[in-house]
């Protein structure tokens, strides 16, 4: 096996020590092979990944895998010069970005569902729908690369959204040593530089370690917004010939201005929309108050494998997250006193060009904590078939504790003048904390009390094997019970048992076609409806079937897939707004689509990923309270396109001593509603990248210009109700922007 640095650029024959560290994330589950000695002719940039543990925990190809899975290596990460998850995850089919969501952190969907309750590092959980606004913003720096296993995934993750999960792995220590750093800078006032080293620890053979770390200070295109960002990530690997064991911590302090986006125009009754009285550039926020937003995130991770014998691996791992943020936040809401709920003031009224902003802030702290032990047999039994058989115990805690305040009067401000200046139909309630953010602003704040003060247990255990009948056929058939207990209500507790089976069909080494059924689900985490009661967990099941196709000797892969996702019983809020928030189940969703992905390399100069994706959502029971008129049977989900595609490739040509590599990338999507209402929409876009890069020993420098059309598009937030919450809470495109970079490997 050939472990690559990651910009590795060797210009002649050379030999690479390889081990299986690279390949290590929490689901993996066999020891460390012995290291061996693999010649490689010069250096090839590769979009292919042959395995995705992430899957099933298995040591299986993704052409056996009865799954669609998605991988964003570091040679496409390193191409596309990619600084946050957003523009890594635009290369994957099915996977659609949310506009940014609340505290900043990413918001992503896999096949229409919000993926924010299955968004993993290393195996182990980060992200929750109660902790998601207290953390920061992930750094790709110490990202080796990115899985997306697509459809239900209880079976090895537990609860989650239906679509899938979305797991991050880190860089791991290497014997062999390298070192790299990196310097860039671009549009926006963004600076950033990058330091990577890693090997062998002194003169012992079996100790490795790495260090990663980052610092950046940036600007943006919208007036007021700015980022600074630091990252520290050692990490420690005994490798060995049947274990291996790593430990590491990861460190990120981010300060940033929360930055909610645009407005629309208009009103509930006319509709809405985006005009000329508005620009992508203007910040909807209270200047000088937004951007105290601090954040700091600690995550502490273990992880040992051993080889018992020829047939038993044993692993365990162990992941703890601490998040605290300190959120300033301010958004703009419906006019006071406009009967059509107009986020903009008409033209020609006692509000013309105004926009009432809401100041508020959020004082918590989240903690997600995993424990995972594995057992996977591999043997063959008397009747001649060839079983994988993994069996685990997974233990996983998460907590939150939140406090938040609420300005006693809303900010106006002037899309005409760019004044800003309190609303003089409200003063200040006497007795409340005053803020004067400046000589123009000035309110109360409001203690709402503890916003979500919870604590979650799961606890769940799994078993799966993997059949080989023969060359041609195998069977996958799998199980996990979960016991969810809410430890701060000892009425709570959430059984659930859910199944994963599927077929794979290999007429040929290089071709197979699967199918498969699964079971999701999503614990209610304590939602009490207005009479005390605890709502019902929400429920789902997907049929897939699929073809994987190998071609030009095992360099490209392509991957076609059909599939039908229900999800039933689907928790909303029926009072928003509200000091303390009430729930209900409400109606049924429905989620079918194909999605198509080519993957790898045409020649050794030339690589590509691509993908097209359609998707067809529908809400097939509707509401029948609060919610009715916007959770109405019939409409489809809010900012997921019927088609998106996506196509990168790049070309390298050899120059002198050097090499010249030249891509680009199209990123496209139809049309997408901007709320459950289905009244407004946003329109069609098409973005254009273009890079390049010229390599010369161990020096590289690169260029990427994003959007190069300079397109004007909008996105939406998850799951919005209603237009008049869309119609503050609108996300822009990024105007067109260049990045440049200078790196060095020792």
């Amino acid at each position: 096996m050939y472990t690559k640095n990651f910009n590795l650029r060797p210009p002649f024959i050379i030999a690479a020590l390889s081990v299986a560290v690279s390949s290590v994330n929490a689901q993996t589950n066999t020891a460390r092979p012995p290291i061996e000695e693999v010649f490689v002719a010069g250096y090839q940039r590769d979009y292919r990944e042959n395995e995705a543990e992430s899957a099933l925990g298995l040591n299986l190809k993704l052409i056996e895998t009865p799954a669609a899975v998605s991988v964003i290596t570091q040679d496409l990460l390193q191409d596309q010069q990619v600084n946050n998850v957003d523009d890594a995850l635009r290369n994957v089919a099915g996977v659609t970005k949310f506009k940014t969501g609340n505290g900043g952190e990413e918001r992503f969907s896999i096949r229409g569902f919000d993926a924010s309750q299955s968004i993993y590092k290393d195996g182990a959980r980060i992200n929750n729908s109660f902790n998601a606004s207290n953390i920061p913003s992930t750094e790709t720096a110490n990202i080796d690369r990115i899985e997306v296993l697509k459809g239900p995934s209880a079976l090895l993750y537990g609860q989650g959204e239906p679509g899938g999960i979305i797991n991050y792995i880190t860089k791991r220590p290497q014997i062999e040593r390298y070192g790299s750093i990196e310097v860039l800078a671009g549009s926006d006032d963004f600076k950033k530089i990058e330091a990577d080293t890693t090997g062998a620890i002194g003169s012992l053979e079996n100790f490795a370690y790495r260090v990663v770390a980052t610092y950046e200070d940036s600007e943006s295109f919208r007036n007021e917004v700015f980022r600074e960002r630091i990252l520290v990530n050692p990490t420690l690997a005994y490798i060995g010939s049947d274990t291996y064991v790593q430990v590491g911590v990861e460190y990120i302090d981010d300060e940033s201005t929360q930055d909610r986006g645009q407005v629309l125009d208009g009103n509930n009754v006319q509709g809405y929309f985006y005009s000329d009285r508005l620009n992508r550039e203007q910040f909807f926020g209270i200047p000088d108050w937004n951007r105290n937003t601090t954040a700091e995130s600690t995550r502490i991770y273990a992880l040992a494998e051993h080889k018992v014998n020829d047939i038993w691996d044993i692993a365990f791992s162990y992941s703890n997250t601490k998040n605290d943020k300190v959120n300033f936040d301010s958004s703009p809401v419906a006019l006071v006193g406009d009967p059509l709920f107009a986020v903009v003031g008409p033209e020609g009224s006692a509000v013309d060009n105004l926009v009432a902003i809401g100041p508020r802030k959020s004082d918590g702290e989240g903690d997600s904590e995993q424990f995972k032990f594995t057992n996977t047999l591999s043997f063959s039994d008397g009747f001649g078939f060839e079983h994988q058989v993994l069996a685990s115990y997974t233990r996983e805690e998460l907590s939150t504790d939140s406090t938040s305040f609420q300005g006693d009067q809303a900010v106006l401000f002037n899309i005409a003048t760019g004044e800003y200046f309190d609303d003089p139909r409200t003063p200040v309630t006497p007795g409340l904390e005053e803020v004067r953010v400046n000589d123009n602003i000035t309110f109360g704040l409001v203690n709402r009390g503890s916003l979500i003060n919870q604590d979650f247990e799961e606890q769940g255990i799994n078993i799966l094997d993997y059949v080989r009948f023969n060359e041609q056929w195998a069977w996958l058939i799998g199980g996990r019970f979960s016991d969810f207990q809410d430890n701060t209500n000892a009425s709570f507790d959430d059984d659930n048992f859910s199944m994963r089976t599927g077929v794979v069909f290999t007429p040929a080494e290089d071709l197979s076609f699967y199918a498969s059924y699964s079971e999701g689900y999503t614990n209610s985490a304590g939602r009490q409806d207005e009479n005390g009661n605890n709502i019902d967990p929400e429920t789902s099941v997907s049929i897939e079937a699929g073809v994987k196709w190998q071609l030009l000797e095992e360099q490209l892969l392509i991957t076609a897939a059909l599939y039908d996702i229900d999800k039933e019983d689907i928790a909303f809020i029926t009072n928003p707004g509200e000091p303390v928030l009430f729930f209900d189940n409400i109606g049924a969703v429905n989620s079918q689509g194909f999605e198509l992905e080519v993957v790898g390399y045409i020649t050794s100069q030339w690589r590509i990923q691509a993908g097209y994706t359609f998707t067809d959502t529908e809400i097939t029971e509707g509401g029948t309270d609060a919610f009715s008129s916007t959770f109405t049977e019939g409409n489809q989900f809010p900012g997921i396109a019927d088609h998106s595609f996506n196509l990168f490739s790049f070309y390298e040509i050899p120059i002198g001593t050097g090499d010249l590599g030249l891509g680009g990338g199209v990123f496209s999507q139809s049309d997408v509603f901007a709320s459950l209402e289905n009244r407004t929409e946003f329109d069609s876009w098409t973005q254009v990248d273009l890079a390049a890069y010229y390599k010369m020993d161990a020096w590289k420098a690169q260029l990427n210009v994003r959007n190069i059309t300079d397109e004007e598009f909008l996105l939406t937030q998850s799951f919005i109700s209603s237009d008049v919450f869309a119609a503050g809470r609108v996300g822009t495109s990024i105007p067109r922007s260049v990045t440049a970079s200078i790196a060095y490997e020792f």
